[in-house]
């Protein structure tokens, strides 16, 4: 990535919300990257600490999208510049969207860099949509780095606050992937013009697993002047917390049609 260009901060700002717009001789439906509550998304650790999410951001790779049945790449429009439309498998009857990326996104907004708004996409059923999470393991921010720059080196930065024992504090994510991963709806979501889909990370499912405030309690986790970032010096009940967290990001992949 150049660094010289202008800062992803202000570019996430100013790029509109991602939207895959499928086309029934209209604009079609849209899809927006995002989490599962409109505004400040909450969820809880397997013991019942409540987290309030305040800033998740998410670097994506080769997106992979599979177009309905019956409709084609010449139904596809506003592709951006490096990516591309094929025929699928034989016998398919389908086409295949990659975006190859990288892709970053701000799942609180729903704005990406660079600005997919452009891109239409036709009407039908959507099961789908895979993509990779990856880092680049030639940066190297440091953590205190401004979030644009910790994205170039991480696959997804993830605050949150909480309160334990009357405090207020911060959950500071900062984690490595180098895995497939996918939004799905296993029956399908059946899209057609005005419609919005949204591919969801579910903060929710997040935690799962993970006892935080018994693991602070104990000293299984630590707090370093109100930051909890969870590492590999996580233990007792909380070892291998990192590795819990991962998979459960990894899984919390779903694709939604908005309801009016």
């Amino acid at each position: 990535m150049n660094l010289r260009t202008p800062s992803l901060r202000r570019m996430l700002l100013s790029a509109t919300t991602l939207a895959f717009t499928a086309c029934e001789g209209g604009e079609g439906a849209s899809l927006r990257f995002s989490v599962d509550e409109p505004q400040a998304p909450t969820f809880h650790s397997s013991d019942g600490v409540t987290f309030t999410l305040t800033e998740a951001l998410l670097r994506l790779e080769d997106i992979h999208l599979r177009l309905p049945q019956g409709s084609g790449c010449s139904d596809v429009r506003g592709l951006p510049p490096d990516a591309t439309c094929s025929r699928g498998d034989s016998g398919s009857g389908s086409s295949d969207v990659l975006l190859p990326g990288p892709i970053f996104v701000d799942l609180m907004t729903g704005t990406t860099t660079p600005d997919l708004s452009s891109l239409r996409l036709p009407s039908g059923t959507y099961k789908a949509i895979d993509f990779r999470l990856e880092d680049n393991p030639l940066m190297d921010a440091k953590r205190d780095a401004p979030s644009e720059e910790l994205l170039m080196s991480y696959s997804l930065v993830v605050k949150a606050t909480f309160t334990q024992e009357d405090t207020v504090n911060t959950l500071d994510l900062r984690l490595h992937f180098s895995e497939d991963a996918r939004f799905e709806s296993t029956p399908g979501i059946a899209v057609g013009s005005g419609d919005e889909m949204l591919a969801l990370l579910q903060p929710q499912a997040w935690l799962e697993g993970l006892p935080v405030g018994r693991c602070l309690q104990k000293g299984d986790l630590r707090l370093t002047e109100n930051v909890l970032s969870i590492d590999d010096q996580a233990s007792g009940e909380c070892t291998g917390a990192v590795n819990t967290l991962k998979r459960n990001i990894k899984y919390s992949g779903d694709l939604r049609k908005v309801r009016e």
